[in-house]
């Protein structure tokens, strides 16, 4: 939404009056990607991650006040109202980064890891390589620091240390991150069940939860991860085919301004979530 477009709304007081209708049933999933250290000011925001540090904290300074941030066992096995923090693809920066204002916000979250990641960390997803060839390819080769910061995965240690947090729940997000609906029935399954297997022989305790890449599902896709045993799964927009737990719709926060936050996650963007539980 256009950012005077969304001033305008902001100071009409909609959202607000939105939000205290919705107030005692809001319940919504919210999802990030990649938390950078900081801004670099000689690097396209094309090739960056939408968020550093700086700008989590202020959206999670933001909500701490509004809503109660939900674990995902509140989530699935309470009416409780509440925010479900998830972030896709398990970039190394979600452990050095989004992980330690998780802690000071005493924030549960879902870490959706992208197994391509953890096995090479800089064997980078395709839209992460687009995304960093985007300037480096006319310069020079990425900088270590930046491609840490930026566009590596965690490594093994990084994903245990996560996986042994007491805030944090892993969940899967395929092996290499495809469009799973474009994909042939033996990769559709190859990804689904092996990220599964992989991560589970990894961090030892199950893998209930999983989130499709680029939110790009139908039924042959959802009906392949309920037969790999996961308990729900995360879309981005829900196509409502009828199976609730897996397709549960979420909300990417990109900006920090709090008129974009206010219509958000006010219930104008989307209706809260309805109590969901297995």
């Amino acid at each position: 939404m256009n950012f005077y477009i969304q001033q305008i709304l902001f100071y009409t007081g909609i959202p607000f009056l939105v939000g205290k209708y919705w107030a005692q049933r809001k319940r919504f999933v919210v999802m990030f990607h990649g938390i950078s250290t900081r801004k670099y000011d000689h690097i396209p925001h094309s090739a960056q991650p939408h968020l550093s540090a700086a700008d989590l904290e202020i959206i999670l300074q933001w909500i701490k006040p509004r809503f109660d941030i939900l674990s995902p066992y509140e989530f699935f096995n309470t009416e409780k109202p509440g925010i479900l923090l998830t972030f896709d693809d398990g970039f190394s920066n979600n452990e050095t980064n989004a992980l330690p204002l998780l802690e000071s916000f005493q924030a549960p979250a879902i870490f959706f890891i992208t197994m391509q990641h953890v096995t090479h960390p800089r064997n980078w997803l395709p839209a992460t390589q687009s995304q960093a060839l985007s300037y480096w390819s006319e310069t020079s080769e990425v900088e270590n620091s930046f491609a840490v910061d930026l566009f590596d995965g965690m490594n093994v240690d990084q994903l245990l240390r996560c996986a042994n947090h007491p805030l944090i729940t892993i969940g899967s997000h395929t092996l290499s991150h495809p469009f799973l609906t474009q994909s042939d029935p033996f990769t559709l399954a190859f990804e689904i069940n092996e990220s599964k297997r992989l991560l589970e022989s990894l961090i030892r305790r199950p893998v209930d939860f999983f989130a499709y890449p680029t939110g790009d599902y139908n039924w042959t896709v959802m009906d392949a991860v309920k037969n790999a045993g996961y308990h729900a799964a995360f879309a981005v927009d829900s196509l409502e085919l009828g199976s609730p737990l897996f397709e549960i719709s979420r909300i990417g926060l990109y900006q920090t301004n709090f008129a974009y936050l206010t219509l958000k996650l006010s219930g104008l963007h989307r209706a809260p979530l309805p109590f969901i539980n297995f």
